[in-house]
């Protein structure tokens, strides 16, 4: 890791990095580059849950070193595991009786149930988390952000300082993400139920973010000609003809 001088230096770039893919799946690699920079991760979980706890479900899985893994222990845990995790009811609880956000804790897993423990944390080999929760204030979503360390000594200082320090920039990146990501999503659905092909809702998603022919090129490593056919394309099957009309029907 470097050391803390590098960090900060760094780090504006690595936001504004994530602040310019938000909602895209692009915005994944660049916040795990961030995160990266911070502290020694080696698996990332992201729960959401709705207010009367009639909705769980999984918006980030990722094991660095074994995927599988993550969204085996992502998808466990969803089956009722949750229901048993303390840090869970404690952070909620906390959450809910204050006006700012992310609350934070770390927990070792000595400090847990002997089952919960031997599922979540001796079989992927994990010593540590660390764990905020994020209230979406329009939804009133609860979402769970999980780091976990698979060192004996969990995350060293320095790191967990920095996590502390930047825990509600991390919580509010992630909450705008995944309300973006929601957004794009209903978006393309919307595009493709209209018979676009996969690309062709692409761009135009793309053309709704304000990309130009040659931008859109430059990002999809695809000529401006390739993208202007797309586009004539997909124009012809909404039946219209400009920009202004793509945004009405959308």
């Amino acid at each position: 890791m470097q050391g803390s001088r590098d960090i900060w230096q760094d780090i504006p770039e690595l936001i504004a990095g994530c602040i310019d893919r938000l909602g895209s799946g692009e915005f994944y690699p660049r916040f795990f580059q961030m995160m990266k920079t911070l502290a020694q991760i080696d698996q990332y979980m992201v729960f959401e849950f709705s207010p009367n706890g009639d909705y769980a479900t999984c918006r980030l899985a990722h094991n660095v070193d074994r995927p599988d893994q993550g969204l085996e222990l992502a998808s466990l845990y969803l089956d009722g595991a949750y229901l048993d995790d303390p840090m869970l009811k404690e952070l909620k609880e906390s959450v809910l009786s204050q006006t700012d956000v992310s609350p934070y804790r770390l927990l070792e897993k000595r400090e847990l149930p002997h089952v919960y423990r031997r599922r979540f944390f001796n079989v992927p080999n994990f010593d540590t988390k660390f764990s905020l929760v994020v209230l979406d204030r329009e939804s009133q979503h609860i979402f769970y952000v999980n780091f976990y360390s698979k060192k004996e000594d969990g995350f060293a200082e320095g790191q967990l300082d920095s996590l502390k320090l930047i825990s509600s920039l991390i919580g509010s990146l992630l909450l705008k993400h995944f309300r973006d990501e929601r957004k794009q999503r209903g978006v393309i659905k919307s595009l493709l139920a209209s018979g676009l092909s996969e690309r062709e809702a692409q761009i135009c998603n793309m053309i709704l973010k304000g990309h130009t022919a040659k931008s859109i090129g430059n990002e999809l490593g695809l000529s401006e000609s390739t993208i202007t056919t797309y586009k004539k394309r997909a124009f012809k099957k909404l039946q219209i003809n400009r920009k202004s009309e793509l945004v009405r029907f959308v």
